[in-house]
C-alpha cells in the first residue's frame, strides 16, 4: 500500500510540471508584458526573412523536466502584416502551429486586458505533445503565451497561473 502510495505521489509530480516550482514575475521592457514563469526565465532572439522584410522574434522561456516548455513570444508585423484582419493573423497562428501533424483540440476567441486587445485560445494535440497557446495581437505586436507538454501538463493550474498572469504593459 505505502509503495503505491508512493509511486502515486511519484506520478503526480511528474504530471504537475511547474506545480511544484516557484513561479517569479518576470517583466520585458521591450516586449512590454509581464507574467509569472515557473523558474529562470531564458531570452533568445531570432531574425526573420518574410519576403524583403527581415523581422525580430524574440522567445522568452523557461524549459522543466519532461520537455515542458513556458514560453512567451512576440513579434511585429510588417506594415502590411499589421493591416491584416485579426482573426485572419491568429488564423495563420493557430495553423502554422498545428502544422500538418496536429490536431485543433479547442480554441475560443477572448480579449485581454482592459483594451480588450483581440486574441485566441488554442490547444493543439501534437503527435508527441501537447500546446496550449493564448494569441494576443497589439497593434503590430502578435504575442503568443504557450505552454507545451503533456496533456495534464498543458491543463494544470501552473498551465493557468502562467497564461492568466500574463498582460500587456506600456
Amino acid at each position: 500500500m505505502r509503495a503505491r502510495a508512493l509511486a502515486l505521489i511519484g506520478f503526480a509530480l511528474v504530471v504537475s510540471g511547474a506545480d511544484g516550482q516557484d513561479f517569479k514575475q518576470h517583466s520585458s521592457a521591450e516586449g512590454r508584458y509581464k507574467a509569472q514563469f515557473p523558474g529562470e526565465v531564458k531570452t533568445e532572439t531570432n531574425d526573420i526573412t518574410i519576403g524583403k522584410d527581415k523581422l525580430k522574434l524574440v522567445l522568452e522561456s523557461v524549459e522543466l523536466k519532461g520537455d515542458t516548455v513556458f514560453m512567451v513570444s512576440y513579434i511585429d508585423a510588417t506594415e502590411a502584416g499589421a493591416k491584416t484582419p485579426a482573426a485572419t493573423r491568429l488564423d495563420k497562428v493557430r495553423d502554422g502551429n498545428k502544422g500538418d501533424a496536429g490536431k485543433v483540440v479547442s480554441e475560443k476567441d477572448i480579449t485581454v486586458g482592459a483594451e480588450r486587445f483581440p486574441g485566441r485560445d488554442i490547444v493543439i494535440e501534437m503527435p508527441s505533445h501537447f500546446i496550449r497557446n493564448r494569441v494576443v495581437i497589439v497593434g503590430p505586436r502578435l504575442y503568443q503565451v504557450m505552454v507545451q507538454g503533456t496533456k495534464e501538463v498543458v491543463t494544470s493550474a501552473s498551465a493557468d497561473r502562467f497564461l492568466n498572469s500574463f498582460e500587456i504593459t506600456k
